[in-house]
């Protein structure tokens, strides 16, 4: 197994992905963790209220926020912005 294998799947950990492939293709789930063969996810489905499944990492994948809506670079005011570049 690569290194950068097992840092992908954990990686994936606590966040929400979509499933690629196999019997709960296109639903969400949760990751919860990664077993010991740093392939295989414990992903909790989202709409089963808390049914768990055991996936590969290679059938799932991340979900991207969308661009639309993405979140903003956060403002603390002109003068607190101005404090702070200047400290930069």
């Amino acid at each position: 197994m690569k290194e950068t294998d097992k840092l992908l799947a954990q990686t994936l950990v606590n966040n929400e992905v979509k499933i690629d492939m196999g019997h709960f293709r296109g639903e969400t789930a949760l990751v919860r963790k990664v077993m010991a063969d740093d392939r295989t996810l414990e992903v909790e489905i989202a709409h089963s209220s808390g049914k768990l499944a055991f996936i590969d990492y290679t059938m799932v994948s991340e979900i991207q926020e969308r661009t639309q809506f993405a979140k903003t670079e956060q403002s603390l005011g002109p003068i607190a912005n101005h404090l702070i570049k200047d400290t930069l």
